[in-house]
């Protein structure tokens, strides 16, 4: 996701709150309480200790890893990326936004709240997807709506082929980032609406089995269905 679709994609979820219905709203309510790595967490609300003890060592952990895996994803590349890729950084902040790149100025910028633990394959494909961004030369300002979704499918082209070059044939992104059934619903509203400045998750999900790569399937659906199944 580029800087300025996450802009417009922020503005659209408060719009639209009330379609994912009472249970989304309640998952997103409650995610201060209780968010977990995979969740956003509002840490300028912490206990200062736990910002020293807990949230300071995770954010130094946090960038080493990223550090590694950018190099990695780079090297992965080849020599017919070196160009567009080179001098590509990548930080880590605690402001609500996932990760999201800036093209222009070959960086790329991921939540510490969200991202602190997460699996080398959910970490992997999510810096591939925005190392996507930046070789691929997503700079335009005003993008259409059309054109914002191939470049977010794109994206997801390129990180799909580093990741398979790397070895992973699986990443569970979605899965890691929406654990609550509500959550996931309210993300599905969300990009289902005609102005979504990215295409729906079985759109991704679909478009990256056709690569040969698993891209969340699965996970809260099952359960549901396995629940479904017990009662």
């Amino acid at each position: 996701m580029r800087a300025r679709d996450f802009v417009t994609e922020i503005g659209r979820r408060d719009i639209l709150k009330g379609l994912a219905g009472a249970a989304g709203a309640a998952a997103m309510g409650s995610m201060a309480s209780t968010a977990q790595a995979g969740e956003y967490q509002d840490i300028t609300k912490q206990d200062p200790n736990a910002l020293v003890k807990i949230w300071a060592p995770r954010m130094q952990a946090l960038q080493e890893k990223c550090n590694a895996v950018l190099a990695k994803l780079i090297r992965t590349a080849g020599a017919s990326w070196a160009a567009p890729l080179q001098g590509a950084t990548i930080g880590v902040k605690s402001n609500r936004q996932y990760i999201q790149s800036d093209p222009e100025n070959r960086y790329i910028s991921i939540d510490l709240t969200v991202f602190w633990d997460a699996p080398a394959d959910v970490l992997t494909f999510a810096i591939a997807h925005e190392l996507g961004h930046i070789a691929l030369g997503h700079v335009d300002d005003e993008p259409s709506i059309e054109q914002s979704r191939k470049d977010e499918m794109d994206a997801d082209d390129f990180a799909v082929r580093l990741c398979k070059a790397l070895g992973y044939n699986k990443a569970g992104v979605f899965k890691f980032m929406h654990t609550k059934k509500g959550e996931l619903e309210y993300m599905k509203q969300l990009a289902s609406q005609p102005n979504s400045t990215h295409p729906t998750y079985d759109q991704r999900m679909d478009k990256a089995r056709q690569q040969g790569f698993q891209l969340s399937r699965g996970g809260i659906e099952q359960m549901d269905a396995l629940m479904t199944h017990l009662a």
